[in-house]
């Protein structure tokens, strides 16, 4: 009321009108308390991902952006799981799994809505259109699942399946992807943010690579890191942006501090900046050199 516009308001209050430019949300308290589930054992999860996997195809135009800008081809697709969330129905996918004997009870993304024709509830997940992929264990097991969005018009281009704070769902916590290569040429251990981007770069260069939900998540590496009893070296490879994002560069010295106590030798991946990502890097060809951090 106190910034002028062409909308004065009369009367002892004074002050100028505006006018929202989206509609107004309100306040709808809910009519039941949530109780949110314990989140299932990992076993459980990925038996539930896999059968859900499979209920769902994978669109033309995921199948031609994976291969013409992740460099995979389609056997590679096809063994990773890829596959479309676009024309689905929640619930009817959700009838399926239950249906199949898979207890959805407490598995990440999965949870159940109130029933608007009565009492009860039903089971759902958050529908976001786009294509879906597996988040890896060390022993391959699925224990996450994360969504490349078709819309990424808020600049936001990935989403975790997950329900924390859903009617009998659970929070997939911040897991790390642990990508493994059919064949393995580099006897490495790599570093890098984003899940997609450590299963494009495992594929490429033969190497486990390590692939953080984002660049600040990096905690649980450190676990993977002292569980690995083999004197290999670590490669840090951040997105060039640490070199000029304040919270980037933050977030990379301090994994590097911590990665250094495990008492692996760790180096740092440089390659040509006309290209952000590793990945990027890699499928066009850049040579990548190596610096010794510690």
């Amino acid at each position: 009321m106190r910034v002028e516009s062409h909308h004065p308001v009369s009367g002892r209050m004074g002050g100028w009108l505006h006018k929202l430019i989206e509609s107004p949300s309100y306040y709808k308290p809910e009519e039941q308390a949530v109780t949110v589930a314990t989140k299932a054992p990992v076993k459980e999860c990925d038996r539930v991902y896999r059968a859900f996997l499979r209920l769902l195809n994978l669109e033309a135009y995921h199948m031609k952006e994976l291969m013409e800008h992740r460099g995979l081809t389609a056997k590679e697709i096809q063994e990773i799981g890829f596959k479309s969330l676009v024309g689905v129905k929640p619930w009817k996918i959700c009838k399926k799994l239950i249906d199949l004997g898979c207890n959805l009870k407490g598995i990440p993304g999965f949870y159940q809505a109130p029933n608007k024709k009565g009492k009860g509830y039903y089971w759902c997940f958050n529908y976001y259109p786009g294509f879906i992929f597996p988040i890896l264990d060390k022993e391959k097991r699925i224990q996450a699942l994360q969504i490349r969005l078709d819309n990424t018009s808020r600049n936001r281009k990935y989403r975790l399946f997950s329900s924390g704070r859903k009617q009998a769902g659970s929070s997939c916590g911040v897991p790390v992807h642990v990508a493994q290569p059919m064949l393995v040429k580099d006897k490495r251990i790599w570093v890098t943010e984003g899940a997609l981007k450590a299963t494009v770069l495992s594929r490429k260069i033969g190497a486990v690579v390590l692939g953080t939900v984002s660049s600040n998540t990096w905690a649980p590496v450190l676990e993977l890191l002292k569980e690995d009893y083999l004197e290999r070296e670590i490669v840090e490879a951040y997105d060039r942006d640490k070199y000029t994002n304040h919270h980037v560069k933050t977030a990379c010295e301090d994994f590097r501090q911590s990665a250094s106590e495990t008492g692996k030798q760790l180096v740092e991946a440089i390659w040509n900046d006309q290209y952000k990502g590793i990945d990027d890097a890699v499928l066009a060809g850049c040579k990548i050199r190596y610096r010794k951090i510690n």
